[in-house]
């Protein structure tokens, strides 16, 4: 199943027991609340899950986390707590700079007048319809969004300092990914499901008002879908360095902690 919200949780987050817990995350921007398959939705913080919404989970790996039934019948107590702890275990156990990179980006860049809506993170595409031996390697894009004037799907790859370009997570290796999928033996089969989870994504956050803008539903492109590389300079001097890595070879967007809007 692609990622598209159950009607009957869809129905509780829009005017049933679960719309005090919709309103509390529509007004904490540093909440993110993400469309997932199997019908569920998931509420992140700095790309922690911070609660499994129609299971009421949260992952036990943080630590103590406070009772999930308190996010309904107390939100704010319970975002406070799950925050306090994710940020807890973050210092212990992860180097989380990119994360809270993609998370920021998709932050700030909601608003009508941007040029592009960024819908999801950590985009995973589908393959059960794919024989088992014939299946790509498993890849997840950091952030998955709709060029605004033009109603393209875009891919963007974060990529934090220099450090995050070598290895397993090098470009190379996110470009042929990329080919891979959409320009592979099966593009067809991802282009198709990419393109029906992007409505899908979009028309459930346009029903609970996490997007504002309901005219890009009817716009979304049928073209190529297209890979871009976001890069968050540790310094100034890193972006030449950066540049020359990719060579032309994908588009390229910089952002800075001052300013997280994709130009």
């Amino acid at each position: 199943m692609g990622r598209k919200i159950e009607k009957e949780l869809l129905d509780r987050l829009k005017e049933g027991d679960l719309l005090p817990l919709l309103k509390y995350v529509k007004s904490d921007n540093e909440l993110r609340l993400e469309v997932r398959r199997n019908g569920e939705a998931f509420i992140y913080y700095r790309k922690g899950k911070a609660l499994e919404i129609g299971s009421l989970d949260v992952n036990k790996k943080y630590g103590k986390v406070p009772s999930t039934e308190i996010a309904i019948s107390n939100p704010s107590k319970y975002f406070k707590e799950i925050k306090e702890t994710i940020d807890v275990w973050l210092l212990k156990n992860k180097d989380r700079d990119e994360f809270d990179t993609q998370q920021n980006i998709a932050k700030f860049n909601q608003e009508i007048k941007d040029k592009y809506l960024v819908i999801d993170m950590e985009y995973a595409f589908e393959q059960h319809e794919i024989l088992e031996k014939e299946r790509e390697k498993k890849a997840s894009i950091d952030l998955l969004g709709v060029e605004r004037a033009t109603g393209k799907i875009i891919l963007f790859e974060v990529k934090t300092g220099l450090g995050a370009i070598t290895g397993s997570s090098g470009i190379d290796d996110h470009i042929n990914d990329f080919e891979k999928y959409l320009n592979g033996k099966h593009k067809n089969l991802f282009r198709k499901n990419l393109r029906q989870d992007v409505e899908n994504i979009i028309g459930d956050k346009i029903q609970l008002g996490l997007i504002e803008d309901d005219n890009i539903l009817n716009k979304i492109s049928q073209e190529v879908p297209k890979f871009i590389f976001v890069f968050h300079p540790k310094s100034k001097s890193e972006i030449a360095s950066f540049k020359t890595e990719l060579n032309n070879r994908k588009e390229l967007i910089i952002v800075s902690d001052k300013d997280y809007k994709l130009k």
